[in-house]
């Protein structure tokens, strides 16, 4: 009984001790793929969210001539909901072509064995939606609910993007501003 203990104490504290990883699970093209009669398209975005349906799966039915929808996520609740961002800082290169970066620092909660999911943007007008979202991480690993410090940096998508103004918004919460002097060509 006494050995159990000890190997109980040990593997709380091997766990207080580890810092969870986090990966991103978008697929690797970021864009629809076919293959085999299955169409999957990473995300879709509706006019209220930035990819508000992840993962959607369809297969080509050659008797109706017709898509079946087989698979699909709806991301119903907040983006980012695990993630307490602390700051998000503008990082903005001076040599062109101009890269612009959002780098975000926070804390995970509940659970550190989260994983970032998809992190999604679009340029509406000239404001980048950026969205963030947070997935379970695997079902087997134990975790202690301990808050892990993260960071994380999101390249904006401006290169070609003519002179001006723009905005961003991260998970509709933390905003900002940043300017183009010239056309972002080389």
């Amino acid at each position: 009984m006494h050995r159990l203990k000890a190997l109980l104490i040990i593997t709380t504290i091997s766990f207080l001790l580890i810092n969870c990883a986090f990966s991103q699970n978008a697929p690797v093209t970021g864009y629809p793929t076919y293959r085999d009669g299955i169409l999957t398209i990473p995300r879709v975005d509706t006019d209220a969210q930035v990819g508000n349906f992840q993962d959607a799966i369809f297969q080509f039915d050659n008797i109706t001539n017709t898509w079946r929808l087989l698979d699909y996520m709806e991301t119903t609740i907040a983006p980012g909901r695990g993630l307490v961002p602390d700051t998000v800082e503008l990082i903005v290169t001076s040599t062109l072509p101009i890269q612009v970066f959002l780098k975000i620092n926070g804390f995970t909660a509940p659970s550190p064995c989260s994983e970032f999911g998809q992190i999604n943007q679009r340029l509406k007008t000239n404001k980048f939606e950026v969205t963030m979202h947070v997935v379970p991480g695997p079902n087997d690993i134990t975790c202690a609910t301990i808050v892990v410090p993260y960071e994380k940096i999101i390249p904006l998508a401006v290169y070609g993007l003519p002179a001006g103004t723009y905005e961003y918004s991260l998970n509709g919460e933390h905003t900002g501003t940043f300017s183009l002097a010239v056309e972002n060509t080389l």
